[in-house]
């Protein structure tokens, strides 16, 4: 008999952290489930370990992609092509849940009918020594939210559950955004079905780098555009260059004066008020 969730963990070189991971399922209080580890071509001794687990749970299945990608867009979608559930759950090899994370959500969507979970997350910045919740760093949305999806990313990749019935109605997530992938896949399921979102941290970070965030926000950018850009039709046009500015106005953002930095929050909250 096919599970009820498929969990779907990527990784690559991070053995240590993946243990965390593969036991933060085990200890879900939800139990019909099956967990697939796609290895995105490590070269630790991750397949060793994973081998060593699933001798004690059956539920764990090892798929070796052979040779690095360079992207988790590729064992993300590897993972769901061999998918057995009637949903699926993403998580990070560098994330953990807690353990009522699946109760509450499979709960919920079978009772509502409603096809997309997402929830809080804890991040955790080990180089500044600090954490911070999601819904701190990005407001969340509840319903219809493809337009205020389409101007940022709310949505932890680790903190979703979706129908396997919708994602293989839009997916597999698109390879050309290597980054962003799945903010598009969430955009078009986003388009046709509302999301529903939990504001309880049900899962966190093991390990984020500050200065690899920042490090990244230029590349994020660009692709933050490609996918407005994908997205112009849907929207109008006013919503559309609204959102154009603002990522052109984070270009610059970074090496204002802080009285400006300060200015133009003041100025995108005052135009969030009106739109």
């Amino acid at each position: 008999m096919d599970p009820i969730v498929s969990v779907i963990i990527p990784t690559y070189n991070r053995v240590d952290d993946l243990v965390i991971a593969i036991e933060s399922v085990q200890m879900q209080t939800f139990k019909d489930l099956e967990i697939i580890v796609v290895d995105d071509g490590s070269t630790d001794n991750t397949k060793q370990v994973v081998a060593s687990h699933t001798i004690c749970d059956g539920r764990i299945r090892y798929i070796d992609m052979g040779r690095n990608s360079g992207c988790p867009v590729h064992p993300r979608n590897t993972g769901c092509a061999n998918a057995k559930g009637k949903y699926l759950a993403f998580l990070d090899s560098d994330d953990l849940w807690e353990p009522e994370k699946l109760k509450l959500q499979v709960w919920y969507l079978e009772v509502t009918g409603e096809v997309f979970s997402y929830h809080n997350m804890l991040v955790k910045y080990v180089d500044v020594g600090r954490s911070e919740l999601w819904s701190k760093m990005s407001t969340c949305f509840s319903g219809e939210v493809f337009e205020v999806l389409l101007r940022k990313n709310f949505v932890p990749t680790s903190s979703v559950l979706i129908r396997s019935s919708v994602y293989n109605e839009f997916g597999p997530m698109d390879w050309k955004f290597k980054i962003s992938h799945d903010w598009d896949l969430w955009l078009k399921v986003a388009s046709k079905y509302q999301f529903h979102y939990i504001p309880d941290n049900l899962g966190g970070t093991l390990s984020i780098h500050y200065g690899s965030v920042i490090g990244d926000v230029h590349k994020r950018r660009e692709e933050s555009r490609k996918i407005v850009r994908k997205w112009k039709s849907e929207v109008s046009r006013r919503w559309y260059y609204k959102i154009m500015l603002y990522y052109y106005l984070m270009e610059v953002f970074d090496v204002l004066p802080k009285f400006l930095q300060g200015w133009v929050r003041s100025w995108w909250y005052e135009q969030e008020r009106y739109k």
